[in-house]
């Protein structure tokens, strides 16, 4: 999920690119990922957490809505920030997460096909 499409692109190749992984969809939103993955059950989930705030409105949760749907998946939270957002970091005890800068999303597909 990244609401940057020259970004969301870049992402999609370097999930493409990698042996051993599969793209299943691309989102930029919280309400178009849940649509996408309603229908499948992917293993990882890249989740851009720098999305823009809107002002006057509370932050949406990527995080405690793709838990609710996908429980087994693991949710990687990507940011171009030093530190890790803490807003995105309540998921479930049994969805594992992780939070990683967007520079280690290449390394971390490596990763899970070595």
């Amino acid at each position: 999920m990244e609401p940057h499409p020259q970004v969301m692109a870049a992402l999609a190749d370097l999930v493409t690119d990698e042996p051993g992984c599969e793209l299943v969809g691309a989102a930029a939103t919280v309400t178009e990922a849940l649509s996408l993955v309603s229908d499948m059950i992917p293993d990882v989930v890249l989740v851009d957490t720098d999305a823009p705030r809107r002002p006057h409105r509370p932050p949406q949760q990527p995080g405690n809505a793709l838990t609710e749907l996908l429980p087994t998946a693991v949710l990687v939270f990507i940011s171009t920030a030093t530190e890790p957002h803490t807003e995105y970091s309540e998921t479930s005890p049994t969805t594992p997460h992780i939070s990683i800068l967007k520079t280690a999303v290449p390394e971390f597909l490596r990763s899970l096909t070595a």
